[in-house]
């Protein structure tokens, strides 16, 4: 496992990082409610990530990849709940009301990663690619299932920041309106995506 450990976490670091629905909606969280707010998305998501890539690892991926009827059910509950988030995403307004109801819980932002198309392409590919039958499986099993949700951690954190970044600059209603739009878009096109893949 050492001799591929920083090919895991480069791997892993791409996945998390690069643009997807778990990004935008900590994006979108702290751009409109501020970081304080959104604390609670990076642990949550980085518990569901890493269950879910723990369950890749014991067998979940090998039965994803091999029974299309499961991948098509996940396909479409992503779908159907990208296209509610875009929605949402796309009627918020700016209130004085800091409860708002638009905002993501954290059990809600869990239970995300169980219908997030993107993590379960992902935790497949990481544990299929990454474990090697040469070292104690479950020691494997573990130090993946580690690294996905630490760098999932840290993924959906630097997305915070970017999105609080961006509400200290864009205080105006109309360039926040036009911003969660953008973001409404990408989830849009996330939804299309899943279901073309």
């Amino acid at each position: 496992m050492i001799d591929y450990l920083l090919q895991l976490i480069i791997y892993v670091f791409i996945a998390a990082i690069t643009p997807g629905p778990n990004n935008t909606i900590a994006f979108y969280t702290s751009f409109n409610f501020g970081i304080k707010k959104s604390l609670h998305l990076p642990i949550a998501a980085a518990l569901g990530a890493a269950l879910i890539q723990l369950l890749c690892c014991l067998g979940l991926g090998t039965l994803l990849i091999n029974i299309p009827t499961m991948q098509n059910v996940l396909k479409f509950f992503g779908f159907i709940y990208l296209i509610y988030l875009a929605y949402q995403i796309s009627k918020f307004k700016l209130s004085k009301d800091q409860d708002n109801p638009k905002k993501i819980s954290f059990i809600e932002y869990f239970l995300f990663q169980f219908v997030n198309p993107k993590l379960y392409i992902f935790a497949s590919t990481t544990s299929v690619i990454f474990t090697s039958y040469k070292y104690n499986f479950i020691l494997e099993s573990l130090i993946i299932t580690m690294v996905m949700g630490l760098l999932t951690f840290f993924a959906i954190t630097t997305w915070i920041f970017a999105g609080n970044i961006l509400l200290n600059l864009f205080k105006n209603n109309m360039q926040r309106i036009l911003i969660n739009y953008f973001l409404s878009i990408c989830l849009l096109l996330t939804a299309i995506w899943v279901v073309f893949t």
